[in-house]
């Protein structure tokens, strides 16, 4: 009981030197970052896992690794790779019965993100930054399994550009550590995911062509270390 109790009081001394310091600029530093969560796949009949009552394989693992620049308090780049498994499935709305076939494949991309401090922007130096990104980049997707599908064939090697946008909760110690939340939407071209639909099959077949991009949702808790 009582190393539990010194162990306590350790730890409130510790966070009030912590807040008794002001927090410190890191700009004109690198950092280094870690970051593992799960993505949420929409692609073309992505419906089907709904409706037969297996939603939940839609969210599957990514984990991922940056490395940026501040160049001030405001902005700064950084180069992010992740990489993880992705869920799809092939046509339903042309087949006979509608079946549900779902495949599985994996993913590696790359973005060159622009970063904002929101708080930076303020002219404030804070420990919890708030930060927004643009980025562009591309993904590379592969091992594919077989959707036994009774027509429709998926392209099992592909690299497609894509886009995104996302936001940062992070909070950085004076040290140089941190941790934070990145909440994501990424989009690539129709073949991201191995299908593209023809022109012909959104212009009938409403609900199956879809958006023309493939889009994934992602929430990955990392680390970061600014040197």
């Amino acid at each position: 009981m009582k190393k539990l109790y010194c162990l306590g009081l350790a730890l409130l001394a510790c966070i009030s030197v912590c807040y008794a310091q002001e927090p410190v600029s890191h700009a004109k530093r690198a950092y280094l970052s870690v970051q593992g969560g799960y993505a949420l796949n929409v692609y073309e009949n992505a419906f089907s896992y709904r409706d037969n009552h297996r939603g939940i394989e839609l969210l599957t693992p990514q984990g991922g690794l940056s490395i940026g620049y501040d160049f001030s308090d405001s902005f700064g780049l950084r180069l992010a790779g992740a990489f993880g498994k992705d869920a799809g499935a092939c046509n339903v709305r042309e087949t006979s019965g509608g079946g549900f076939y779902p495949y599985s494949f994996r993913h590696f991309n790359a973005f060159l993100d622009g970063v904002i401090n929101l708080n930076g922007l303020a002219g404030k130096i804070t420990y919890f930054r708030p930060k927004v990104y643009f980025g562009l980049g591309g993904a590379y997707t592969s091992h594919f399994t077989d959707a036994k599908h009774p027509w429709q064939k998926v392209v099992g090697k592909n690299i497609v550009p894509g886009f995104r946008l996302g936001f940062i909760a992070e909070y950085t110690f004076n040290s140089g550590f941190g941790v934070f939340v990145d909440i994501c939407g990424e989009a690539y071209t129709d073949m991201y995911n191995g299908l593209m639909p023809s022109k012909e099959d959104q212009k009938r077949y409403e609900g199956y062509g879809g958006f023309p991009l493939d889009l994934r949702g992602i929430v990955t808790p990392g680390i970061i270390i600014h040197f």
